[in-house]
């Protein structure tokens, strides 16, 4: 089993003052794009604070679309900044560029940036030691979620980080599920950027899915570690992180898919003692007909609680 991960999240307010210093430091112009989708209408919220803002994306997408995406702030003024900086303390949601171009050198670059260019999933395994071309598609980038960022950059060539940077010299983030603050900045030496929009070969995409797979582990932990079942002692770090990857087999076999439902496996799992997955009451439950596992897993701690009760499997419980 792969050493224990730290589990908790950085201090909030560490983190604030980490993303402030690290703003401080950038030498050109300042600029936010801030993430829609963490707010039911972000230009009205920033209107409220007479705040104003630029949208990403085109006019002609979809309103709901457009809403819950990336909004760019110029944060020249003092009192915009420190009320993002709250915005972001409270939901993630800024990432933070510094542009000696200044803010519309930096927005047309961004809107460039609004996709990605990946291998067809039907690609990665079979062009691999043959000669047919790797096919690619385009894909929403969300650049403006920390998080994204946080997976994202670190495997990304120089060149790639040129193409991302464009006229931008910084940018800085908080991306809490991949180590938290982040900032990176254009290298004196920095390569001349791919040509084109920004593209990911095969195997980049096979660390990426495994940096995102150890992210959703961390938060599937989180929720064991909040939710511990009150009859159990001494569960510590070791034990959850444990817990966690335990569970994915049986998860797997039974067609739990989603991140929620894997983690209210892990807990029935951990309440079981492991043995949830040997009930045939437990396994029916879940494979009933005319839904899917996940769908059915929400409803599954109630049920697996009388199940176990029923069958005195509570009895070998840890405590």
């Amino acid at each position: 089993m792969e050493a224990t991960p730290a589990i908790d999240l950085p201090d909030i307010s560490e983190s604030s003052r980490v993303v402030r210093h690290a703003v401080d430091d950038m030498s050109g112009h300042i600029c936010a794009v801030l993430d829609g989708g963490a707010f039911d209408d972000m230009p009205a919220t920033l209107a409220g604070e007479g705040i104003t803002c630029r949208s990403l994306f085109l006019e002609g997408v979809p309103a709901d679309f457009r809403s819950a995406g990336p909004w760019m702030v110029d944060l020249l003024a003092a009192p915009t900044r420190s009320y993002v900086e709250w915005l972001d303390i409270h939901h993630s949601c800024a990432v933070y560029w510094s542009c000696p171009s200044g803010p519309d050198a930096l927005y047309r670059h961004l809107r460039t940036l609004n996709e990605v260019m990946i291998p067809l999933e039907s690609d990665r395994d079979g062009t691999q030691g043959t000669s047919e071309k790797q096919r690619y598609e385009r894909v929403l980038f969300r650049h403006w979620d920390p998080n994204v960022l946080g997976a994202l950059l670190p495997i990304l060539t120089k060149p790639q980080f040129a193409r991302f940077l464009g006229p931008a010299d910084s940018v800085v983030f908080n991306g809490p599920d991949y180590g938290g603050v982040r900032r990176a900045r254009k290298a004196i030496n920095m390569p001349d950027a791919v040509i084109g929009p920004l593209r990911l070969e095969p195997a980049q995409m096979e660390r990426l899915k495994a940096a995102m797979l150890h992210s959703s582990r961390l938060r599937i932990a989180r929720f064991l570690k909040k939710n511990r079942p009150p009859h159990f002692s001494g569960v510590d770090d070791d034990f959850v992180w444990g817990a966690t990857l335990a569970s994915e087999r049986t998860a797997d076999e039974l067609g739990i898919r989603t991140e929620r439902g894997r983690a209210r496996w892990a807990y029935v799992m951990v309440v079981s003692d492991g043995k949830a997955a040997d009930l045939p009451e437990v396994r029916s439950f879940l494979q009933e007909k005319g839904t899917t596992p996940d769908t059915r897993v929400r409803e599954l701690i109630g049920h697996t609680v009388d199940a176990l009760r029923s069958s005195n499997i509570l009895n070998g419980a840890a405590s």
